[in-house]
């Protein structure tokens, strides 16, 4: 099942081992499935990147890392997603996992070292040409991942970087 929406096995490259996220917050919303019907999901906010769908299995990783079960208690928190081969649908699919064991904060960057990216500034112009480089190859939500590894960016940037991306195509 994809959701561009939000984050999937699909958004991983296969050399990427993990990704470390940090929950900005929880709701609980109705998605639509591919059968037209609307169901009650849990979802994960993240500071940076897609939100996530979070199924039972996930949902008690997070508590076993942090040792609650209470959602309003991981807002903040690091966990470490991973893409995991398992039994589903009577098939062997790839499927996103939490890890019990919370990251080493040592290993999270820092969001407020990051650069925050402006349209009047030297960093835009090399942002612009990655993007256009870029707009072919990769799906936009992973090319703003990758840039908010360097990046801090507003809403207003991310919308115009994505207009780009959108023109560049």
């Amino acid at each position: 099942m994809t959701n561009p929406d939000y984050l999937g096995a699909y958004d991983f490259d296969e050399d990427e081992k993990s990704r470390v996220l940090t929950i900005k917050h929880i709701v609980q919303d109705k998605i639509k499935g591919t059968d037209g019907k609307s169901e009650d999901c849990v979802i994960a906010h993240f500071t940076e990147g897609k939100p996530m769908i979070l199924n039972k299995t996930n949902m008690k990783a997070i508590t076993i890392a942090y040792k609650t079960p209470y959602i309003e208690e991981w807002t903040g928190k690091s966990i470490s997603v991973h893409v995991e081969k398992v039994r589903a649908f009577g098939d062997i699919v790839d499927a996103l996992r939490i890890d019990t064991k919370a990251p080493n904060n040592n290993n999270v960057a820092n969001v407020s070292s990051h650069i925050i990216l402006k349209k009047d500034d030297e960093n835009w112009s090399k942002v612009i040409s990655y993007v256009k480089a870029n707009s072919g190859s990769k799906p936009f939500e992973k090319i703003s991942q990758d840039l908010e590894k360097k990046y801090k960016m507003s809403p207003t940037i991310s919308k115009s970087l994505r207009s780009v991306y959108e023109e560049s195509k």
